[in-house]
């Protein structure tokens, strides 16, 4: 028979530090934390099992988005089975403890996202993987195409009252971040490892190569166009958004037509094709359009729609545009003599996908210089986010320190009482025992 082993789970494990007086039985040091709530935490006895809830104040946190360079420099500086902290730059460990303390303190979050998923499949998947959940709290924001749709579908319902483009009603953070993330944490964070199998790795290598070789026979077109300004260029891509979704629902609908007369046998990619990112962004759309109307007006409505230049300032599109139209810009005046590299394509787009509903953003040198290029900062100009880079270091420091001056003497002394003294402590063994 095989070897059968008993685990025995004593209650009292769960109910850990800080200690202090029971208010009933006067046991010392056995009134212990037993769990934090969104907005209240609850203390039990180790010895009485006497328990109590005491209510938790409204919290202020500021989202700072670390571009994936962070992260991955961070993990470094730590890991030291990876046997690479003494190359990394040591400015990244003081990163981590800066944002590790603050994390802690619930003073701010650092959401992750689907571009640090993907981004770390490429390599030490597992180790990237804890960092980013770790100062995200597992809190992570909804995937590109979705939030695209959240802004687009808002706008399509202010263009059919006529009401004009205002972007601050396209963004709304609870929308797209989920999870109790501007609430009080746990102690206890517990996450899962998916599987990731060699065909996803192979996948994405295969569209960020073929991205590449696009961009590429892009930026060489662009640097012919001797006589477009940044707002040609601009106007350019941004109202290739629209026309791309259009295209995309139109090939969709091909397909579909041809399969349904029997013209052509169904393939897996038809099948996908009916739920891809255009096909779900109109069929949102149509929600919003008479039911029982004609369908071909609806469907008129809604391209007449995407192929407008309204499209513009949705932010999505208007950040994203504003970005390319700069790297567009500068290849053109022998700014940029070298395609962005492969990475530049993902970053845009999260930037462009991102920065509107963070308080600050940490991105790399090549970015920030792109986000403060002037066409660009004045179209970020009206969004809330800071924008910081090792170019500007010192000043992110600074902005983290003024946000501990900013925060209450009472705020710091619940922490205490919730968490412990050495709560704040950052978390330099995190891979200690992990591969």
């Amino acid at each position: 028979m095989p070897e059968t082993r008993t685990i025995r789970i004593d209650p009292k494990m769960f109910i850990g530090k800080p200690f202090t007086k029971c208010p009933k039985c006067k046991k010392e040091d056995s009134y212990g934390l037993l769990m934090v709530n969104t907005r209240s935490y609850t203390k039990r006895c180790r010895e009485c099992w006497y328990s109590e809830n005491y209510d938790l104040p409204a919290l202020d946190k500021k989202i700072i988005y670390l571009d994936q360079f962070v992260i991955s420099n961070m993990m470094k500086a730590i890991n030291e089975k990876l046997g690479k902290k003494e190359k990394v730059d040591k400015v990244y460990l003081k990163l981590f403890e800066e944002l590790d303390r603050m994390v802690k303190l619930q003073l701010i979050i650092c959401p992750d996202s689907m571009y640090h998923r993907d981004e770390s499949l490429l390599s030490f998947y597992k180790a990237l993987k804890r960092m980013y959940e770790h100062l995200s709290y597992a809190t992570t924001f909804y995937d590109s195409g979705t939030i695209r749709r959240f802004q687009l579908d808002e706008d399509f319902k202010n263009y059919l009252t006529s009401k004009s483009s205002d972007w601050k009603s396209l963004l709304d953070t609870s929308d797209v971040l989920p999870g109790d993330w501007a609430d009080w944490q746990d102690k206890l964070l517990i996450t899962v490892d998916s599987l990731i199998k060699q065909k996803e790795i192979d996948s994405f290598k295969a569209i960020r190569l073929t991205t590449y070789e696009n961009v590429k026979t892009i930026f060489n077109g662009w640097q012919q166009e001797k006589t477009k300004s940044c707002l040609d260029f601009f106007k350019e891509i941004a109202s290739s958004y629209g026309a791309a979704i259009v295209k995309g629902y139109a090939n969709m609908m091909a397909k579909y037509i041809q399969v349904s007369m029997g013209a052509r046998e169904p393939t897996i990619d038809d099948v996908y094709s009916i739920t891809n990112e255009e096909s779900i962004l109109i069929s949102s759309m149509l929600r919003y359009l008479p039911n029982g109307a004609d369908d071909f007006e609806n469907i008129k409505k809604i391209m007449t729609y995407l192929k407008s230049d309204r499209l513009e300032t949705v932010p999505i599109n208007e950040i994203y545009s504003a970005i390319w139209a700069a790297i567009a810009y500068q290849s053109s005046r022998g700014g940029r003599t070298t395609p962005p590299n492969v990475g530049m394509f993902n970053d845009v787009e999260m930037v462009g996908t991102l920065l509107p509903y963070c308080d600050a953003i940490f991105v790399d040198k090549d970015m920030y210089s792109l986000l403060n290029f002037g066409a660009v900062k004045k179209v970020l100009s009206k969004y809330k986010a800071k924008v910081f880079s090792l170019t500007n270091i010192n000043d992110f420091f600074g902005y983290l320190e003024e946000i501990k001056k900013n925060t209450s003497k009472k705020h710091y002394e619940t922490i205490k009482q919730v968490y412990g003294n050495n709560w704040d402590r950052p978390f330099y063994e995190m891979y200690d025992k992990n591969e």
